[in-house]
């Protein structure tokens, strides 16, 4: 496979469309391994690296975005504090309740 591209530069569906390339390439290299037919058998650790790139990538994304919806939370959380003062004026954070739809 040719590096023109750094898989960050990439998108998701294109990282998962290399991913099934490189997963059958590796696939196709054990066969041929097996049979006989694999003069370099340096090609399989190759492609079973390129998968562990590209499953890094994807999971680096995913952990990115959960990050991203957790900030996204506590600030919701945050913006949604109430402050009121108590008998000596002193304020006092109360926090909303959600209700459960049960």
């Amino acid at each position: 496979m040719a590096r023109s591209k750094s898989l960050a530069d990439l998108s998701d569906v294109e990282l998962l469309g290399m991913l099934d390339q490189a997963k059958d390439e590796a696939t196709n290299l054990r066969f041929q391994h097996v049979t006989g037919q694999l003069d370099n058998v340096n090609l399989i650790a190759g492609s079973r690296k390129q998968v562990a790139r590209i499953l890094t990538e994807l999971r680096a994304r995913e952990i990115s975005t959960a990050e991203m919806v957790t900030t996204r939370q506590a600030d919701d959380a945050d913006a949604s504090a109430e402050v009121e003062t108590d008998a000596t004026g002193a304020p006092r954070v109360f926090k909303r309740r959600r209700r459960r739809d049960d």
